[in-house]
């Protein structure tokens, strides 16, 4: 059986708009999901969906499959 591990990130948050591409400590605050994630071990496939273009690029960058394309 493969895990998979799905990080759901959304560009229009209530609280704080662009949380994800916001940097602390110099590195995007979706890459420190990431990292978790492949620092984990447990997943065979890890995916990032999000409606932000932006974000898709960072986690294809780090490495990741992107899943949702922005409208």
């Amino acid at each position: 059986m493969k895990i998979l591990c799905t990080i759901c990130a959304r560009k229009g948050s209530k609280g704080l708009k662009n949380k994800n591409i916001k940097k602390i400590n110099g590195k995007h605050l979706i890459y420190y999901t990431i990292n978790q994630a492949i620092k984990s071990k447990i997943f065979d496939e890890i995916v990032v969906s999000s409606d932000s273009r932006v974000v898709l690029d960072l986690s294809n960058k780090y490495g990741i499959v992107i899943q949702r394309k922005e409208q």
